[in-house]
């Protein structure tokens, strides 16, 4: 007895040790990256965490996250959506919610969620619309209280819009390497009773609404000074350009994206102008004037949701999908590193007990192909 509790601290130990060894290559690589770097993150997505069934990343996989921030020494951590299931209520979301929050807070750099098509815990709603069971829509999380715990005593740390502090959209200057990164919310959508639920559910419609468009056109793209670029994060990419070229399941393009695509188009042409949308609950004109801005410089933009690891150019411009998080198969999170002089961003690889492995490159500032 005593010898095969000798062989499993032995094998619990080497285990340790194989991982720890994963772990600190892949800080050793992100380290080298930064050194060239202008701005370096790490990047996860659709972590989907529920602690009632152990489903999606749990606490061992995001304090790794963590841990290789903070040995990195990055200047940001971003979760672009679906942070937690969705599935067992409103009281469990933001049980889950807290629960991560308190986890990510072991960062000693901001940490910048985006909302997705899960954390509104409409799906559960539906479902039980579905079965006869009706929970009702007191289940929901709305973008108001999702930001709400999930920022939690880090509101100070970014721009929102004083009109909507949590409404989800929101910028932080990285000022030494003088880059904007904007999260937008693609889940800005009404909540319309209708019958015995919702006329739209944030699981399966999404959308940018009037008020974040206008946000976006006249103070997150705005600049005085030059030199700066962009980088976008949300959920779902708002590329309909790039949505239809990977193959997009029908109906998946959120309300407005034109006119998000277009903003973005806009800017870095410096032009002016404005978007108009008639579409039922999304209507909207967004006027724009970018001919007197200081920079016009979209690096990149990022997103989750398809749990796949996916890319394109869009407008010159590199759109980057990444994995969810706790995939078996193409799953983990990467090392962002953006070279500003040479026109690049690239990502390494880590997941669990794996090397280190920088899997792709991207040219930015419109050159359009990937290394």
């Amino acid at each position: 007895m005593a010898a095969k509790k000798l062989f499993a601290c032995l094998l619990a130990a080497l285990c340790a040790a194989a991982l720890w060894g994963a772990d600190s290559a892949f800080i050793e690589a992100g380290k080298a990256a930064a050194r060239g770097a202008d701005l370096t993150f790490l990047w996860a997505s659709d972590t989907h965490h529920q602690a009632e069934t152990g489903h999606g990343a749990q606490q061992e996989l995001v304090e790794t996250l963590v841990s290789c921030a903070n040995g990195i020494g990055a200047d940001f951590v971003a979760i672009t959506g679906d942070l937690v299931h969705g599935n067992k209520g409103r009281e469990s979301q933001l049980k889950n919610l807290t629960e991560l929050r308190g986890w990510l807070d072991g960062c000693k750099m901001p940490v910048m969620p985006a909302m997705g098509n899960h954390d509104d815990g409409s799906w559960l709603i539906r479902r039980s619309m579905d079965s006869g069971e009706g929970v009702g829509i007191g289940e929901l999380v709305p973008k108001e209280d999702f930001f709400g715990a999930i920022l939690k005593g880090h509101e100070g740390e970014f721009k929102t819009d004083p009109k909507n502090p949590y409404g989800g959209w929101y910028y932080k200057d990285f000022t030494k390497a003088k880059i904007r990164v904007i999260v937008l919310n693609v889940i800005d959508i009404p909540y319309i009773p209708e019958g015995n639920g919702l006329k739209y559910y944030g699981q399966w419609n999404y959308g940018f609404r009037q008020e974040q468009l206008d946000w976006l056109a006249n103070k997150a793209l705005k600049f005085s000074k030059k030199g700066w670029g962009v980088i976008v994060m949300t959920h779902i990419d708002y590329g309909s350009l790039y949505l239809s070229a990977i193959g997009s399941e029908p109906g998946v393009i959120p309300a407005n994206s034109r006119i998000v695509e277009g903003l973005l188009e806009a800017f870095v042409k410096k032009e002016a102008g404005a978007f108009y949308s008639d579409t039922e609950d999304f209507e909207a004109k967004v006027k724009y004037n970018f001919r007197r801005n200081g920079s016009n410089e979209f690096i990149a933009s990022f997103s989750g949701h398809r749990h796949k690891n996916l890319s394109e150019y869009v407008a010159g411009v590199p759109h980057v999908l990444i994995s969810n998080i706790f995939n078996s198969g193409a799953g983990g999170f990467d090392l962002v590193a953006v070279d500003r002089k040479k026109g690049t961003v690239s990502a390494t690889r880590y997941f669990k007990g794996r090397a280190p492995e920088l899997d792709r490159v991207f040219v930015t500032g419109g050159a359009g192909s990937k290394k």
